[in-house]
């Protein structure tokens, strides 16, 4: 998987389209009782592996950051460089 072919896959549902037709009062007062809220469907299975398939190629990505080395616990995260793919674009955006 690289970043070009994740950018020009081409889905049925725009970001907007995706983002708008979330139940949002559910999604705002979860928040606000747990502090986070599961968007379902905001992905499909497929988007979701594409995404998850470029996390191990590190040309993708401009910042890897592992949380032990600053205390805050296990685990790690990267960055995606510039530009972003089409859908994280557009869902940054959207959301």
């Amino acid at each position: 998987m690289t970043i070009h072919s994740l950018n020009t896959k081409r889905v049925g549902r725009s970001a907007e389209s995706r983002v708008a037709a979330q139940d949002w009062r559910t999604l705002v007062s979860d928040l606000n009782a747990h502090g986070c809220a599961v968007i379902p469907g905001l992905l499909s299975v497929e988007e979701c592996a594409d995404i998850a398939g470029l996390y191990p190629h590190e040309e993708h990505f401009r910042s890897h950051v592992v949380m032990a080395r600053h205390g805050f616990g296990k685990g790690e995260y990267r960055y995606f460089n510039y530009p972003l793919p089409d859908l994280i674009e557009g869902l940054r955006t959207a959301l």
